[in-house]
């Protein structure tokens, strides 16, 4: 079974997408690793998003199994310098470039191939995998959602503003609902999940429920 995860950044919807994974015993592909794994090969090698198609000629590897994504450029596995906002915006240009998308929807889908996944992005239900029988859309009240990266990036270590990360995740939104081409949206036969006051594991055992009757 695949099993599509969308949502806005912060609304946990990466958090919930792993866990469902892991109870569920299949491998979990966080789809929004490789646009930020993509964007920080832009920044780093100053690629513009209008030659974006370049960045697949790069040494890059991806492995994803149960409840866990990972990405490696040259040899090296990226994790913490994926995180920072200017890399989430570099992802979202290039998301923004028809071409370079349509290479990713094919990167993942051959990635994939016909085994079970939980996916987790922004357009899985919609583009990538449109036959998932289970789809979900997480989201949250955007003041929720940058509380929640600010407090995240605070445990850190790091130094940031609220309302530099509230912005950041507006001007993002509004980036990202108003593409031209594959805007971000929920698919329509989406569960749709506000998770502003709800717990992580009140928010899953809802989605188990919703994935166990599927399979009724």
């Amino acid at each position: 079974m695949k099993i599509a995860v969308d949502g806005p950044s912060a609304s946990g919807k990466s958090t919930l997408a792993k866990l469902l994974s892991q109870r569920l015993g299949i491998p979990y592909l966080e789809t929004g690793l490789l646009y930020r794994m993509f964007g920080y090969i832009a920044f780093k090698e100053k690629v513009k998003p209008e030659e974006a198609l370049k960045l697949f000629d790069e040494d890059f590897r991806v492995f994803f199994d149960v409840g866990k994504t990972e990405v490696y450029w040259k040899g090296k596995k990226l994790a913490e310098e994926l995180k920072g906002e200017e890399v989430g915006k570099y992802a979202s240009l290039l998301g923004e470039v028809p071409a370079f998308r349509e290479r990713m929807i094919e990167l993942f889908r051959r990635l994939v191939g016909g085994v079970q996944v939980v996916a987790e992005g922004r357009d899985v239900g919609t583009h990538i995998f449109p036959e998932a029988p289970l789809k979900f859309f997480i989201t949250a009240l955007t003041e929720e959602r940058a509380r929640r990266r600010y407090l995240e990036l605070k445990s850190k270590g790091l130094e940031v503003s609220y309302e530099e990360i509230l912005k950041a995740i507006q001007e993002r939104d509004l980036r990202d609902f108003n593409r031209p081409v594959y805007p971000f949206k929920p698919a329509e036969d989406a569960h749709i999940i506000d998770t502003t006051n709800k717990t992580v594991e009140e928010t899953l055992e809802l989605i188990l429920s919703i994935v166990r009757e599927k399979e009724r």
